[in-house]
């Protein structure tokens, strides 16, 4: 049995830079929550997202 199978060119993965990765992951500094601070079922509006 012969299949039709249409083959598609491959393109290139590329990179985006957005910025450096100390910059980028900085948003969360200067506090001392961590994810481990807050109970199980903690309610969304008492987490601290920055």
């Amino acid at each position: 049995m012969e299949q039709n199978v249409e083959k598609h060119e491959y393109e290139t993965p590329s990179l985006t830079v957005h910025g450096s990765i100390e910059s980028i992951t900085q948003g969360g500094a200067g506090t001392t929550a961590l994810d481990v601070s807050f109970p199980a079922h903690t309610p969304i509006g008492d987490l601290t997202f920055s």
